[in-house]
């Protein structure tokens, strides 16, 4: 047994997580969906970096996406107890446990609030491992969330028949 392998592996996951954050965090540009031109919107663009002395202040080009028609590319977040109609998305791979946890987690800042309508509101979406690309319009301000969080970056997906997962490899 060639004990290459086993390192092959790990470095061909290492690979894969890596161009994963990379094309999460990567450049704005606009993607045609349906014939249009949607603004595709990175979680590096939620907040000003550095965190300065007034908190968390959202960028320019967040203000300048309100109520618009996005796309985004982000991790779905695991929950132990998922609500129905929302889901979470983040810049990289998390687990919850909410019940040992509480509201004490990793959850970053630019965190994502997806919500379903229309017929699937009602629907507690399962966990998909992988890179998860939504499209739909995208709210900001304070909003008391289903599981008791208070989100600032809300979407409102278009159709969750819509959604693309890329299951991540080597996980």
């Amino acid at each position: 047994m060639d004990m290459r392998e086993p390192l092959r592996a790990r470095l061909a996951g290492t690979l894969v997580l890596t161009i994963g954050a990379l094309a999460v965090m990567g450049p704005c540009v606009s993607m045609r969906a349906g014939g249009e031109d949607v603004p595709v919107l990175t979680f590096r663009e939620f907040f000003r970096l550095p965190i300065g002395p007034r908190g968390l202040e959202p960028t320019d080009r967040l203000l300048s996406l309100r109520d618009q028609r996005v796309r985004i590319q982000g991790y779905m977040v695991r929950e132990e107890q998922p609500q129905p109609g929302v889901f979470m998305l983040a810049p990289k791979p998390l687990a919850m446990a909410e019940l040992a946890d509480g509201p004490a987690d990793d959850l970053p800042a630019a965190t994502l609030f997806v919500h379903v309508g229309g017929e699937d509101r009602d629907k507690v979406i399962g966990y998909r491992a992988g890179i998860w690309t939504v499209s739909g319009v995208l709210r900001l301000g304070a909003w008391l969330e289903p599981n008791g969080r208070v989100s600032y970056v809300r979407l409102i997906l278009d159709d969750l028949r819509a959604v693309q997962t890329s299951t991540t490899i080597g996980r």
